[in-house]
């Protein structure tokens, strides 16, 4: 039997990868993680008092990224490299 890759988040890997895709995050400590099954949710003020909300998961079994309401690629390096993953 193979392993499933499933989406898994924690709000520092969120942060991590939102911030790489050139988005400003100024605090962890002020961002707000939420997680529904596999879905997860980052929502921030930027420092120019702009709310921000970011959503990953996976459909189709590839990873799936929004900021706001643009859907940006996501490769799996990058969900590997920001431990974005788990295998069941």
């Amino acid at each position: 039997m193979s392993k499933k890759i499933l989406p898994k988040a924690t709000k520092s890997s969120m942060v991590k990868l939102i911030r790489s895709k050139g988005y400003d995050v100024p605090s962890i400590y002020q961002a707000i993680f939420e997680r529904h099954g596999r879905a997860f949710w980052l929502r921030w003020v930027d420092k120019g008092k702009i709310p921000h909300s970011a959503y990953y998961s996976g459909a189709g079994g590839r990873p799936v990224l929004q900021v706001d309401k643009t859907w940006l690629d996501l490769t799996m390096a990058e969900v590997i490299h920001f431990g974005l993953y788990e295998e069941k």
